[in-house]
């Protein structure tokens, strides 16, 4: 008799062990498939949907199944909701124009042809698109073509000038006649035009393009957070979705079929509760860490390893690192793999991460003079006189890793 007691006890631990770990690994969409298949197995065990009470138009255009989550349509819905939630000709008019947008974030047909085939006036709809450009993130999409789109992104820096229009307006005699004659055309010195083709070097010419290619949009996130005064509001998705009950039965009612079932029921509900406690817990340090990346993206990227994270919570790195396994943080400058945010200092950078170093690199050739630009011997040099401890051959690596190309080819020749 004592041995089967304390078998079953052992095995009821086993299950509980299984329980904790399994639902640590595991993201939301995971997560409430795994409950749903629990819930028709195990009578005792009751799922209610929370509701949405409170949900005004926005959020429901929000929560409106875009096929391809977090996509750039569903992007563009999300930045606009509130617009859209207004109704009447204004929703009409920005519908017309989201039809319209092509996956490089320009409009596939002229406002004059949207106007036509609406039945409407050519100002209503240059009303509207003038709107939405200034609504929404990043700027250039719903651009007319490329002078448009790159006007509205100067725009949106401070950066439009007389001379950046006058290049703009010019901007095709560069492709047949090089700087000297796009110099000539617009009465410029050939310096000036140089400095401005280095600005609009720094603008995406095709904004939209960086939805479809960005790999961590392929579900939904599982944790969001927005700016909440100084710090951040953090919304756990896989938290909010289930209320799970379990159902109460007299012990004189019991079977030992049922007692099971509630033993397997209350061991879910613990798991639940300690992955829930580890997520809260291990995400806010991470996002406490952090916060400046999502506010100013890579080069503020602090080295960071999960180690730290298990000692600041006091879990164990284990528990830590099943935590951040496949989670997904959805902040205001786009949704990040949990991991991707742990970089610890490097031999070869100090206490720099990889992705701030990458950053620097990206804004120094930026800037570059593009009929000189800058070697990887020059700015391994200017990377330590900054103070960022890094080699000529890491400084061509991370070159790679980001996209850009060797100097040799990245010289302009007028």
């Amino acid at each position: 008799m004592q041995l089967r007691v304390g078998l079953r006890a052992r095995q009821s631990q086993v299950f509980r062990l299984g329980q904790h770990v399994s639902l640590l690994e595991m993201t939301a969409a995971d997560l409430d498939d795994h409950l749903s298949k629990l819930a028709q197995e195990n009578p005792m065990l009751i799922l209610r949907p929370r509701s949405a009470v409170g949900m005004n138009a926005s959020d429901a255009l929000e929560m409106a199944a875009v096929e391809q989550p977090n996509g750039l349509y569903d992007h563009v819905f999300r930045e606009l909701a509130g617009l859209i939630a207004h109704g009447g000709g204004m929703e009409r008019l920005i519908m017309a124009l989201i039809c319209e947008l092509e996956p490089s974030g320009w409009l596939g047909r002229a406002p004059s042809e949207m106007a036509d085939s609406l039945g409407i006036r050519l100002d209503l709809v240059d009303t509207a698109l003038r709107v939405v450009q200034k609504r929404i993130d990043p700027a250039g999409l719903f651009a007319r073509d490329l002078e448009d789109c790159l006007r509205l992104q100067l725009e949106d820096r401070g950066a439009m000038t007389e001379t950046m229009h006058l290049v703009l307006t010019h901007l095709p005699v560069l492709e047949f006649g090089g700087v000297n004659a796009l110099a000539a055309e617009t009465g410029l010195e050939p310096d000036k035009v140089q400095e401005s083709l280095a600005i609009l070097r720094q603008l995406d010419p095709k904004p939209g393009t960086a939805f479809a290619s960005d790999p961590t949009l392929n579900r939904e996130p599982d944790v969001r957070i927005t700016r909440s005064g100084d710090g951040w509001e953090i919304e756990f998705l896989s938290c909010l979705r289930r209320d799970l009950e379990i159902l109460q039965l007299p012990r004189c009612a019991r079977t030992p079929e049922t007692s099971q079932a509630i033993a397997n029921a209350q061991a879910l509900k613990q798991a639940l509760d300690i992955r829930n406690s580890a997520l809260r817990q291990v995400v806010g340090k991470v996002v406490d860490r952090q916060g400046a990346f999502f506010r100013l993206g890579d080069r503020a990227l602090v080295p960071m390893t999960q180690s730290e994270i298990a000692q600041e919570t006091g879990f164990h790195l284990s528990t830590v690192s099943r935590v951040l396994k496949g989670l997904l943080i959805e902040g205001p400058n786009g949704i990040f793999d949990a991991r991707s945010l742990f970089s610890g200092a490097s031999s070869t950078s100090g206490t720099h991460s990889k992705p701030q170093v990458q950053a620097r690199i990206r804004e120094l050739l930026k800037s570059e003079d593009p009929t000189s630009p800058i070697s990887d011997r020059r700015l391994t040099a200017l990377l330590q006189a900054e103070g960022v401890a890094v080699s000529r051959r890491v400084v061509s690596n991370y070159r790679q890793e980001i996209g850009i190309l060797a100097a040799a080819n990245r010289r302009l020749r007028a």
